[in-house]
């Protein structure tokens, strides 16, 4: 009896459509992975760049920096750069290693998308000296000039933190612990005001717990 070899099943189109499709995602995957790996180095170094320039504007006179990372418990840890997660904390000295301040991040909902910003504060006046926007997608013309208008930066070179920080109809500021708003912008600067107050209130008792050890440096 004559033995009879069985055929090789046929491929359907549906089976030759998955193995491509399979192909075409392990190809995106690992087009996805060698692109970080390849880019994540170059932007972590130009983070860096833009996080110094940004703490240079809020501390003019700075010359050196101590970066720490907030922990949960309010404790400090030095870091050798931007590395990790969690909040940071920026101290600053000038050439004579004098304590100029520290800059701290804060972030809150604008009006079109996520604010990101540092600001400079002085622990012993308990005031915000510097105010820069890091990251925004207001509307152009209105609300980004949160990042660029003078007059509103003006706000920032003596801004009282022992009072709830409010930001107030344009031309009605009376108080050191008020903002003034732009006109046009209201939602804009009443965001960077509920900001500053919510990181003031996480960060200045932990600024003033550690006080000592960040004028030192260590």
């Amino acid at each position: 009896m004559t033995a009879v070899t069985p055929k090789p099943a046929a491929t359907t189109p549906t089976a030759k459509m998955i193995r491509m499709l399979g192909a075409v995602s392990l190809a995106c995957g690992l087009l996805i992975v060698g692109t970080n790996l390849l880019t994540f180095n170059r932007i972590r170094s130009n983070t860096e760049v833009i996080m110094k320039e940004s703490i240079a504007e809020l501390l003019p006179s700075i010359d050196k920096q101590v970066v720490y990372r907030i922990e949960a418990n309010g404790e400090l840890t030095i870091l050798h750069g931007l590395e990790g997660e969690g909040q940071r904390l920026f101290a600053g000295f000038d050439a004579a290693g004098k304590f100029l301040g520290v800059v701290l991040e804060a972030n809150g909902r604008g009006y079109a998308d996520v604010i990101v910003a540092m600001y400079a504060y002085a622990p012993e006046s308990k005031t915000i000296t510097g105010f820069k926007v890091v990251e925004m997608h207001e509307t152009p013309g209105l609300g980004d000039r949160i990042g660029s208008d003078p007059q509103f930066a003006e706000n920032f070179k003596a801004l009282d933190t022992s009072h709830a920080i409010a930001a107030v109809k344009h031309g009605t500021k009376k108080s050191p612990w008020e903002i003034d708003a732009l006109s046009g912008a209201t939602i804009s600067s009443r965001a960077v005001g509920r900001m500053l107050q919510k990181s003031i209130e996480e960060l200045g008792p932990v600024v003033t717990k550690n006080l000592d050890r960040i004028k030192k440096g260590n």
